[in-house]
C-alpha cells in the first residue's frame, strides 16, 4: 500500500520533469555578475565535463580537469551569448560571446550550466 501511493505521488514529477533543451542560434543573457564560465578551448569544456560525469574524487578532479584562468572569462551582469553549435549530444556549445568589451568572441560552455542563463525571445514585429 505505501509503495503505491509513493508510486503517486512521485509519477507527476516524473511525466511532466523535462530537461531544457536549447536550439541552435537562441540568444541567453546573464543576470548577475559570474553566474556562468566560458571556455576558450573545447578541450577545457571536455574535461571539466568528463570530470562532473565521473564524479572525480578532489586529486583526480584538480589532476585532470585543471584549466588555465586564462582561458576562463566569468560572464557579467548583461553579457549576452548566442549558441552557435552542438558538441557530444547537445553537452557542450560553442558560444559567440555578444559583446564589445572583450576581445574573444568564441566561447564553449557546458550545457548544464546554461540554466543558470534566461532566454532572451525574439522580438515579434
Amino acid at each position: 500500500m505505501k509503495s503505491i501511493f509513493f508510486i503517486l505521488l512521485i509519477s507527476p514529477l516524473l511525466l511532466f520533469s523535462k530537461e531544457a533543451e536549447y536550439a541552435i542560434g537562441s540568444e541567453l543573457q546573464s543576470e548577475k555578475s559570474s553566474t556562468i564560465a566560458l571556455y576558450h578551448y573545447r578541450a577545457d569544456a571536455l574535461r571539466l565535463n568528463t570530470a562532473r560525469d565521473f564524479n572525480f574524487s578532489a586529486n583526480d578532479f584538480v589532476s585532470h580537469a585543471a584549466i588555465d584562468a586564462r582561458d576562463i572569462y566569468k560572464a557579467r551582469k548583461g553579457d549576452v551569448i548566442r549558441l552557435e553549435e552542438s558538441y557530444r549530444n547537445g553537452k557542450i556549445f560553442r558560444v559567440s560571446l555578444l559583446s564589445d568589451k572583450v576581445r574573444r568572441k568564441k566561447y564553449f560552455v557546458l550545457s548544464e550550466d546554461l540554466k543558470k542563463l534566461s532566454l532572451i525571445l525574439p522580438e515579434s514585429s
